[in-house]
């Protein structure tokens, strides 16, 4: 199976990634914008897997998700800003990543045919 991962180089897509290829013979695409909570170094343990890609590029722009996404057969969407804190500053990236962003990864797999789309959450969306 070959999955693409957006948000891949933060915390827990990170540690996905590696579960995935430590335990399975899956390929991984990760599609990361590297902002404040991405960082390839969590990554680099895998750089050498020739299962394992990397797309520097931002989910709310449908070319280069498109074009990562295609061959895929599954999506495990991680990618959102999360830190509240950072949302009581200013929330206009958090829509813009969390709402459109995610109608884009959704539009996109649907427009492909990929019927396999996983939308991970943290403990952030409960609130305090």
């Amino acid at each position: 199976m070959r999955l693409l991962v957006t948000g891949g180089a933060g915390f827990i897509g990170s540690n996905y990634v590696r579960w995935v290829l430590a335990n399975t013979d899956d390929e991984i695409v990760v599609y990361d914008a590297l902002t404040y909570a991405g960082n390839l170094s969590t990554l680099k343990d895998v750089d050498d897997d020739p299962r394992y890609s990397f797309v520097h590029a931002d989910i709310c722009d449908p070319g280069p998700l498109e074009s990562a996404m295609r061959g895929c057969d599954a999506v495990v969407h991680f990618a959102a800003e999360s830190h509240v804190d950072r949302s009581i500053e200013g929330s206009d990236d958090f829509v813009i990543t969390n709402c459109f962003g995610t109608n884009v990864v959704m539009d996109t797999a649907r427009r492909l045919g990929i019927d396999r789309v996983v939308h991970i959450g943290t403990d952030e969306v409960y609130g305090s």
